[in-house]
């Protein structure tokens, strides 16, 4: 199933496509002539401020040229953020701190949003404050941009630090410290002091008001691939119930059914018009549900309604014409009237939302409940033009119809942990484990879980075959979660399963393929 729609793909396909087209000029602010080389004096280190991948770490190991060079890059691939550290041995007087970054969108190398200067004294670490890049940061080319801090009087420190996040591809060169070993400048103790790290808030349970009543939700792709992509009453009732190999319905199974267009839907009017009447179509997809449920209940007695979220597709700032909404042509690539095509953006998303609301209400269905809206984008870009804006209009449009909104962004995603200051409801981290195949890292499932306990989140369970190697790697990921606190009823969880992979191994007679089934059942049912 080679159509699988994983776009944390992309981020990793960019991770090792870089090459040679990374070289650009780079452009330095002056500095006085006066001014000490404070950078030779120090010792230099690079640490990973986020949780350490050993594939991303992997990754960057073509670029590790020294952070000083006026020509080589030091590459940086997620994780969270870097600190480059200079330990001095000894007080020294800090002028002048620069480092240049560099932007290639079309390589997924992008500028970090900010660089923060940091200073140490008697073992403390206090903050100069953030210097920004510019906004829009638009075009394919390569181009550079060089982050500064400048004092007259200088600093006094023992060592200083820059702290630069990192979401795809950071490339950094060019670090340049100047001052005096003679001069006494302020103490460091006049800036801004910084924070030590906040104790986890841990996942997101459950039974949390955020998290909707969603225990399991399982993703549910429709509007392409044919019979892969259409879903039936027969399909969804083991889906919805724990149905053993003789067709009995045992207990309920997934409580949630979050329904999004395959990743070939076109984000046009047509292809959008096409998959919302796929959507509602009669006898299958929610009609489908629908039916499968009042099975169910019937069968165990029970008036459970199944919750249901629904999602917005993602319309990307520059990408193409989206069509005619009221008589109204609808371009992305902004105007001179609308030059970040916010306005284009919007106007988009409402048409589909009350496109998608109006077959909603129409509807009219016994056995389901709507509780969310999905935000069909699993990383946050910071660097285009209009986005948080654009993300803030989604969040008040879903308010106002009283549904919060989700997101479920990849392993390494841009502002992961701060989902909740973009406006989200409540989010899941995919771990993006067993997507690694033969070179999976455990680390990966941990790193997801700190991820969650750090940040409030819930955690997405994958499954992407149905083969012996597939089935160890996913026994494994459940073993995991079980055994450190993250099963049933501990944390929200929600499931991808590629295109019906589960249904598959409902329907199987293969015990190899069946065991996917069974062990998703086990784990939900907390056996």
């Amino acid at each position: 199933m080679n159509h699988l729609r994983r776009r944390w793909a992309a981020a990793v396909a960019a991770s090792t496509t870089l090459g040679l087209a990374l070289m650009s000029p780079s452009v330095s602010a002056a500095t006085p002539a006066s001014m000490q080389d404070l950078t030779s004096l120090g010792t230099i280190s690079t640490t990973v401020t986020g949780l350490p991948d050993s594939t991303f770490s992997q990754n960057e190991a073509a670029y590790r040229q020294p952070v000083t060079s006026k020509t080589g890059w030091l590459g940086f691939n997620h994780q969270g953020g870097r600190y480059i550290t200079v330990k001095f041995g000894r007080s020294v007087d800090v002028r002048h701190i620069e480092i240049t970054a560099m932007q290639n969108q079309s390589m997924g190398v992008y500028y970090p949003d900010y660089v923060q200067f940091q200073f140490e004294q008697d073992g403390t670490w206090y903050s100069a404050g953030n210097r920004y890049s510019a906004i829009p940061q638009s075009g394919q080319k390569s181009t550079t941009q060089t982050y500064a801090w400048d004092s007259d009087t200088g600093i006094e420190a023992d060592a200083i630090r820059l702290y630069i996040p990192v979401g795809v591809w950071v490339f950094v060169r060019g670090l340049d410290v100047k001052g005096s070993t003679s001069a006494v400048g302020s103490a460091a103790n006049t800036l801004g002091y910084v924070p030590g790290q906040q104790d986890d808030i841990g996942p997101l349970s459950p039974t949390s008001a955020s998290a909707a009543g969603i225990h399991n939700m399982l993703l549910v792709e429709t509007g392409a691939h044919g019979e892969e992509g259409t879903w039936s009453a027969s399909d969804f009732l083991p889906m919805v119930a724990d149905v053993d190999t003789s067709g009995n319905i045992t207990s309920s199974l997934f409580d949630t059914m979050l329904f999004l267009p395959y990743g070939n839907v076109s984000n046009t009017v047509t292809g959008l018009t096409n998959y919302i009447n796929d959507l509602f179509a009669p006898n299958q997809q929610l009609s489908a549900l629908d039916q499968a449920v009042a099975q169910r209940d019937q069968a165990l007695g029970t008036t459970d309604k199944e919750k249901v979220v629904l999602t917005i597709p993602y319309f990307g700032y520059g990408t193409h014409d989206f069509g005619s909404v009221n008589g109204q042509d609808v371009n992305f690539g902004g105007s001179a009237t609308d030059p970040n095509a916010l306005a284009a953006r919007e106007t988009a998303m409402k048409w589909y939302l009350q496109t998608l609301m109006s077959k909603w209400q129409a509807a009219g269905f016994q056995h389901l409940q709507l509780d969310g809206i999905y935000w069909d984008e699993e990383q946050y870009h910071v660097t285009t033009p209009g986005e948080f804006f654009y993300l803030q209009y989604a969040v008040s449009q879903v308010h106002q119809l009283n549904l919060p909104l989700f997101w479920i962004p990849f392993y390494g995603a841009d502002r992961t942990n701060q989902w909740q200051s973009l406006g989200f409801d409540a989010a899941w981290i995919q771990p993006n484990y067993v997507e690694q195949g033969a070179n999976a890292d455990v680390i990966r499932i941990s790193n997801a879980m700190e991820t969650a306990k750090q940040s409030g989140m819930g955690i997405e369970v994958e499954l992407t075959g149905l083969d012996a190697s597939n089935q160890q790697l996913y026994d494994t990921f459940l073993d995991k979660l079980n055994l450190e606190g993250f099963g049933k009823d501990q944390v929200s969880h929600a499931f991808y399963d590629g295109s019906k992979l589960l249904v598959t191994a409902a329907e199987s007679t293969d015990p190899t393929q069946r065991a996917a089934y069974d062990a998703t059942a086990a784990f939900i049912e907390g056996k």
